[in-house]
């Protein structure tokens, strides 16, 4: 029993530090894009609510058309890593769920810290 659980704790490492290396191919314009969402939101957030309103829908659209670029680009781009992640039993799927959410919920947080500061 005690080595089923080394064994889980050894995979969720593993799958951290492989979704980790995954996102490491496109944080950079990732990230980028979640603060220019963020500073357009630090920009207008003294506006009136409908105007924060528009900010908000207009940055999502923003955030998930450039996540989709990113996605097409990087499949395109770095096809032959995907090889590397299917070796070592990882789902390409997982790999795209796990990094995608993160990347969404960083854009969340630079909203949210924009807006609140």
């Amino acid at each position: 029993m005690e080595d089923d659980a080394k064994t889980d704790v050894m995979d969720v490492k593993r799958g951290a530090r492989l979704c980790v290396s995954f996102y490491e191919m496109f944080a950079a314009s990732a990230l980028a894009v979640s603060f220019a969402c963020g500073l357009i939101m630090f920009i207008y957030r003294m506006k009136s609510p409908a105007v924060v309103a528009v900010i908000v829908v207009a940055t999502f659209w923003f955030k998930v058309a450039t996540m989709v670029f990113i996605r097409f680009t990087t499949k395109r781009k770095s096809g032959r890593f995907f090889y590397y992640y299917k070796n070592v039993g990882m789902s390409i799927r997982w790999l795209w769920g796990m990094t995608l959410v993160f990347d969404f919920l960083t854009y969340v947080v630079c909203m949210l810290i924009a807006y609140q500061l």
